[in-house]
């Protein structure tokens, strides 16, 4: 049986080639055993293919001699075997990126170049964006933490008992700060202080009406949307354009902080409170500084 791999990336270092790669090799081989993986990838034509591989171990010196191996590299383009950025000189040819012959490592580092000034112009617009939240005194930041989800009898999961809803403004002040029952009257192990959904979504409404909500990301309300104890109640927060935005994304490209080897963004990690998502916000915005030595608004953990 084969491995399979769903992409180049994902081949481990140095086990791997395709018999057209032993064939490019400076000193070129073939395949000395069987097809031993399999990989999804793209071929000349950008079409979508799957490339045998064969081990690099098993392989075996083509019949070329020196002198045939000599003539072959005389006809060979200048500089495909010489990396025009560090002088490596790898057993593959190199790869040509704009108007430069690099080896594998050189072209991924200009790619993660490239990659880094695309993150540093998506951290300028995640300032702006933050600035103006900060500036909309219609704000509302919240945060949605819920009890752990408990097991039923047959030992499957069930949902949290209670949420704990907070909300800030723009300068702290708290808008929200109350315990929903998620579950019947009658459950066990909810929380002292827990109050009733209809009596939980009156408030929360009186606290969002004509307010925008900054949420940390889209799944925040998933297990509120998802309780049978809002089933007859209104939904209480702000829907529609506008109203709603997610601090997830904010924060992952003010971050900017890169994967070294995809390139790919690393997602920001959740802040945890409400009081500490403003914060966040305000440093994304530039004006954390602004805010130091107010005293924190009072906010369960």
């Amino acid at each position: 049986m084969t491995d399979h791999f769903a992409r180049w990336g994902a081949l481990p270092p140095d086990r791997y080639m395709t018999r057209t790669q032993l064939a490019d090799l400076d000193q070129p081989r073939e395949p000395g055993g069987p097809v031993r993986a399999t990989v999804e990838g793209r071929d000349g034509a950008g079409r979508r293919a799957t490339f045998d591989l064969y081990l690099i171990s098993e392989s075996r010196p083509t019949r070329a001699g020196a002198a045939q191996l000599a003539s072959d590299a005389a006809r060979r383009a200048t500089g495909t075997r010489v990396c025009e950025q560090c002088g490596a000189r790898p057993d593959l040819p190199c790869t040509r990126v704009g108007d430069w012959l690099l080896c594998r490592t050189c072209a991924h580092i200009d790619m993660l170049r490239a990659r880094q000034k695309q993150a540093a112009e998506a951290r300028t617009r995640a300032t702006a964006y933050a600035a103006e939240l900060l500036a909309d005194e219609r704000l509302a930041v919240l945060h949605v933490g819920y009890t752990d989800h408990g097991a039923t009898p047959a030992d499957t999961l069930s949902g949290p008992s209670t949420a704990h809803l907070t909300a800030l403004d723009a300068d702290s002040q708290v808008l929200l700060d109350l315990q929903m029952r998620l579950v019947p009257p009658r459950s066990t192990d909810i929380p002292d202080g827990a109050i009733d959904p209809a009596t939980a979504t009156e408030q929360i409404r009186l606290a969002f009406t004509g307010r925008l909500m900054l949420v940390w990301a889209a799944d925040s309300l998933g297990d509120l949307s998802r309780s049978p104890a809002l089933d007859n109640v209104t939904w209480p927060f702000p829907t529609g354009y506008g109203r709603r935005h997610e601090l997830c994304h904010l924060a992952t490209d003010w971050r900017g902080d890169l994967d070294p080897k995809t390139g790919q963004p690393r997602p920001a990690i959740p802040p945890g409170r409400a009081d500490r998502m403003l914060h966040l916000l305000q440093r994304i915005a530039g004006t954390a500084d602004h805010y130091l030595g107010q005293a924190p608004p009072a906010n369960r953990k």
